[in-house]
């Protein structure tokens, strides 16, 4: 291109009604202008009417821009909250943006000195609407829970206390420097069928029994110097606050944690009883751009995703003739031989940092003693330098039409008591991971998967790219119960999974199979559902989930059965795709 050629002035607009005075529209893309998919460095647009956006930047003839549209609230942080004293930066925070599968792009040929590019309304192309949720960019994202794995958060020791008690959460700042939250909202979530939707905490608070999960959430940029104030409203008496109690930032110092606090009585000073509270923190990852390429590995099924448990499946499961070490490459390479669509494998991370292919908090280590006597010791993984496959090994060599089911292994409060202690922090583990797979995965499909529901949350809010669903058993007599609420029932798990914005659920499929109705309702949120469980190894229970629509399906027999399934699947699509 001729140095001197001339530059062509091309207004980008779109149209989109704000939803509150903070949102501005942002266009991001591939060039520099418009951040080269870096949201916080996104060209801002004018809006010239109250939905009328539009962008002005100047390129070269002939020049290709690929680019998304995206909603942001920006605020001015100070210093202590950002990076240098003194100084007041830009925080930008991802409200929404468009998730077409491939982004919008448009070739700059004019022959005038001008160019218009209008993109009708935000989030729609080529009659398609597909807008997702923000990540977090700047800003952190706090969750503060009641009865989640405690029968009682709160106790009052006389029952004259309250007759009928209202809370309400609201952080504090130990130095007030401005714009430290990044609004003063605070939202509720209470998972049963009617209110698991994030709904604004009233200006008295919410009434909260002793038998319902509560999320009171909210977002900050100072997080180290962040307290919460919890007041109790006696709603018999004006709404008046009867009582409070104070969580310190100092108690909320990590990801994860339980706090318990004294109710103290506003008018008298007493102490009236006492709330335990459970958190989570989870803080961005900078540098986390917009995908060019989305893949949503979910969207337009026609039949379920047919998906190898570890590979070719678990030891137990597999016949002897077609046994294949689980979790290897060879397991990996012989399920897609066998054309399944996806594997699912499990990740853990080991002393050194590394993400390995691990299906088991502990290894047994075995040491020959005196007289030849064998002992075992059972070590954690995380304690341990593990010579297993690396993550990204698999990410890398295998051939990249086979998808990935990511299952992530973090320790939950029933079942791993004895490695949950001094686990990995949650924002360090889940980011070690984010950052293998963004650096390895391509355009490879993945979805990640993880019991731990606050894994599950934080694998969400940290990044744009791919979709997250969150495993559960329900009940079931094969698993004890968790101690968490939101593992506890099928149900439960899916309004769960709505509350936060996640893609679906995985569920073991016995408790699937005792209430079929429940599928009904989990495709009534516009949830994905998959399932699990050596009911899946059984052709009778694969054909009844796909009647169902049942999104995708982890088996362990991916030989035999596995093929006649994919025969039968292949000639009722058609049929099935009249429903």
């Amino acid at each position: 291109m001729a140095a001197s050629e001339t530059t062509i002035s091309v207004t980008f607009q779109v149209e989109y009604q704000p939803e509150n005075g903070n949102e501005k529209l942002f266009l991001c893309g591939d060039l520099p202008v418009i951040g080269e998919w870096q949201p916080t460095k996104a060209l801002r647009m004018t809006q010239s009417t109250r939905s009328h956006w539009q962008a002005n930047i100047n390129l070269q003839p002939r020049t290709t821009v690929k680019y998304r549209y995206v909603i942001s609230e920006a605020y001015q942080v100070q210093d202590e909250v950002q990076s240098e004293p003194n100084q007041v930066a830009d925080a930008i925070i991802v409200k929404k943006w468009e998730s077409f599968n491939i982004c919008r792009h448009q070739t700059i040929r004019s022959s005038s000195s001008t160019m218009k590019v209008d993109d009708g309304a935000f989030g729609m192309k080529d009659n398609e609407i597909a807008i997702k949720k923000g990540w977090l960019t700047t800003e952190s994202y706090v969750n503060i829970y009641l009865n989640n794995s405690i029968k009682e958060s709160v106790v009052f020791w006389s029952q004259k206390t309250f007759i009928a008690p209202a809370i309400k959460v609201t952080p504090y700042y130990v130095q007030q420097y401005p714009n430290t939250g990044v609004n003063t909202n605070v939202y509720i979530k209470i998972l049963d069928e009617g209110n698991h939707s994030p709904k604004l905490q009233g200006n008295h608070g919410t009434f909260c029994d002793n038998k319902s999960f509560y999320a009171f959430t909210f977002g900050t940029f100072n997080v180290k110097e962040l307290g919460v104030k919890l007041e109790f409203h006696d709603l018999d008496k004006s709404n008046s606050t009867t009582a409070t109690a104070y969580i310190v930032p100092s108690r909320l110092s990590e990801s994860t944690g339980r706090v318990t606090s004294p109710i103290v009585c506003c008018t008298s000073g007493n102490l009236l009883g006492e709330v335990t509270i459970e958190y989570l923190v989870v803080n961005p990852i900078p540098k986390i751009k917009l995908p060019e390429v989305y893949i949503d590995v979910f969207k337009s099924l026609s039949r379920p995703l047919l998906i190898g448990h570890r590979g070719m499946g678990a030891h137990d499961a597999q016949d002897a003739e077609y046994i294949v070490e689980e979790n290897t490459m060879e397991a990996f390479k012989r399920a897609f031989e066998e054309k399944v669509d996806m594997v699912e494998f499990d990740i853990q991370m080991d002393a050194d940092g590394e993400i390995v292919i691990y299906h088991d908090f502990n290894i047994d280590l075995h040491a020959l003693r005196a007289r030849d006597n064998i002992k075992c010791h059972r070590c954690p993984v995380k304690n341990l330098s593990v010579q297993q496959l690396k993550a990204y090994a698999a990410l890398v060599k295998l051939d990249k039409g086979l998808g990935f089911n990511l299952e992530i292994k973090f320790p939950t409060d029933e079942r791993h008591e004895d490695v949950a202690i001094n686990y990995q922090d949650i924002n360090r583990f889940v980011d070690k991971i984010l950052k293998v797979v963004y650096h390895y995965a391509g355009e490879r499909k993945i979805f990640f998967s993880c019991f731990n529901p606050d894994v599950c949350i934080a694998l969400f809010m940290k990044q744009p790219s791919y979709p997250v669903v969150y495993l559960t058993c329900g009940i079931s007599d094969l698993y004890p119960v968790y101690k968490d609420f939101r593992c506890r029932e099928v149900k439960t798990a899916a309004y769960f999974a709505v509350s936060e914005g996640l893609k679906g659920i995985c569920s073991l499929f016995r408790p699937i199979s005792k209430d079929l109705h429940v599928i009904e309702l989990i495709k009534k949120f516009n949830l994905a559902i998959c399932t699990w469980g050596n009911g899946n190894n059984k052709l009778d229970n694969i054909k009844l989930q796909r009647s169902y629509g049942i999104d995708g399906i982890i088996c362990d027999r991916c030989d035999r059965e596995l093929q006649a399934c994919e025969k039968y699947l292949g000639r009722i699509a058609e049929v099935w795709m009249q429903f």
